[in-house]
């Protein structure tokens, strides 16, 4: 399996009045790495996209990731974005990897709300954070940063931006297999915790 590891910004609303009343979150910016079996880097993707459905309520995810309104005269459209994302992923030989249950999330309600099918199949969605907290048994969730000191590695970029976090749950996730951790291992704990 090869291993194509995601990350979203995406847009928010935290005001108490005035959210619309179909607003759901947009993806403002994809950040992704491809490591193949062997963990070496194959493909990588960044882009920002322009949120289509609600532009005037980007601001504030946009300031807390950084991104500029000259950032956003380069974004490309969720379609196009679909289409860069889809053709890094093979289904059933790709795990789709992110930090959290959000991205998939966020990337399926896009697909529904444009009205495209999500090329991306749930079973090939790996939620790293969750595979770390059973493989560490912890009680809590462990934020990226949490993870990336434990393992020490080594963090590139900026946190909150897409690509560097990506690149990041990439080393969280290459430091894991090198310690001998399996997704079957995974499964198992998971379906143990199911249970209990």
């Amino acid at each position: 399996m090869n291993y194509l590891v995601v990350d979203f910004e995406f847009t928010f609303y935290k005001r108490p009045v005035g959210r619309p009343r179909t607003f759901f979150p947009e993806i403002i910016e994809v950040g992704a790495v491809k490591l193949n079996e062997t963990l070496n880097e194959c493909g990588k993707l960044q882009s920002f996209v322009k949120p289509h459905f609600f532009p005037k309520h980007a601001k504030n995810a946009m300031d807390f990731c950084m991104i500029t309104d000259a950032d956003m005269k380069k974004a490309i459209t969720f379609p196009v974005m679909l289409k860069k994302l889809s053709a890094m992923y093979e289904a059933e030989q790709t795990f789709f990897v992110a930090w959290g249950d959000a991205d998939y999330k966020v990337l399926n309600e896009g697909c529904s709300r444009h009205k495209l099918d999500n090329p991306i199949i749930e079973a090939d969605y790996l939620d790293l954070a969750e595979a770390y907290k059973l493989w560490k048994d912890e009680e809590n969730t462990p934020s990226l940063k949490t993870a990336i000191m434990e393992m020490e590695c080594v963090a590139d970029g900026l946190a909150h931006t897409a690509f560097d976090d990506a690149y990041n749950t990439g080393k969280v996730l290459a430091k894991m297999l090198g310690k001998g951790w399996t997704y079957e291992a995974y499964l198992r704990a998971k379906e143990l915790q199911k249970n209990n």
